[in-house]
């Protein structure tokens, strides 16, 4: 039985399993800061998405996500789910994950005791979410909301050689990842459609949907882009043969990627990605996971969410 508090949902094996070893040494430190709260571990893909939507329908005051983006994005699905009350309680992060790009784009402290301290008393601000409409890894449509990053190309690529991996180089993951896929990555032309009904047509690297800054472990794919405005940063890699992908690789990481040569950002409401070959498989990410193929669309849900900063 829940009471109107704190409630953490924690991922086990975040952190390379670690949160879930060192658990009764965290569960301490929380406590320590917080008093007394209520907590439940995921344990399976998808199951974080149950756990936020039953603890909404039971009032809790806050939901704590102990984990990565990946746990985070899971969560807010939890709060789109059916059936639950209008007024939804604000969400917080113990960030225990590979990349931990959300905490970037949010200004979210990586250090535990800070992160307990804004648990305790942080502000809580508005915070937009993404709907994004697909093919799943079954050929099926599907739906799901993300937060930080949606996208198609070499990222969606990177990001499923990732998740297979055992992730023990943390975010440089994600780097070692992109210069093995660059390898024999084939650009792929995609039409895009904007919320002003304008069609374009591209050859990609990476088409990403910005709503936050970053993405794969610390690259600032979209240095202006704001959680809270309404919406998306489109942001177009293109035109990069190998040598320019790994040269232009260090403006992703210092903010400076919208000043080179062949990339395109745009400001939009909702974006549509489709294949011009019906026979390329173009990967997904979304919030760091690897969910499915395009065509895709995503839409921006304004101010559905609050996030205690």
């Amino acid at each position: 039985m829940f009471t109107r508090k704190r409630h953490f949902i924690i991922n086990p094996r975040s952190a390379g399993g670690y949160t879930g070893k060192g658990w009764t040494e965290l569960e301490a430190a929380i406590q320590r800061t917080l008093g007394a709260f209520t907590y439940e571990f995921t344990d399976a893909p998808g199951s974080a998405t149950k756990l936020a939507a039953r603890a909404i329908k039971n009032g809790v005051d806050l939901i704590v996500v102990v984990g990565g983006d990946g746990t985070v994005s899971e969560v807010v699905n939890g709060y789109f789910a059916a059936g639950l009350p209008k007024s939804k309680p604000p969400l917080a992060i113990l960030n225990r994950g590979t990349g931990g790009d959300l905490c970037r784009s949010l200004g979210a402290p990586a250090d535990l005791s800070l992160a307990l301290e804004t648990i305790k008393n942080g502000r809580d601000i508005p915070v937009d979410a993404g709907k994004l409409s697909y093919v799943d890894n079954a050929g099926a449509p599907a739906t799901r909301y993300f937060i930080n990053v949606a996208g198609c190309g070499l990222a969606g690529q990177v990001v499923h050689a990732v998740n297979q991996s055992s992730k023990r180089f943390g975010g440089l993951s994600y780097f070692l990842y992109a210069g093995s896929s660059a390898l024999g990555y084939k650009r792929k032309p995609v039409a895009l459609t904007w919320d002003d009904g304008r069609r374009t047509e591209h050859s990609i690297i990476t088409c990403a949907i910005a709503n936050g800054q970053f993405f794969g472990g610390g690259m600032q794919i979209a240095p202006n882009a704001q959680l809270g405005d309404g919406l998306f940063d489109v942001v177009i890699l293109a035109d990069w043969n190998l040598a320019q992908s790994m040269w232009y690789s260090k403006n992703l990481y210092n903010g400076t990627i919208a000043s080179v040569k062949g990339v395109t950002i745009r400001r939009t409401r909702s974006i549509k990605i489709e294949p011009l070959d019906p026979a390329d498989r173009i990967l997904i990410d979304c919030d760091g996971e690897d969910v499915g193929i395009a065509p895709l669309t995503a839409e921006i849900a304004p101010g559905k969410l609050k996030f205690r900063i």
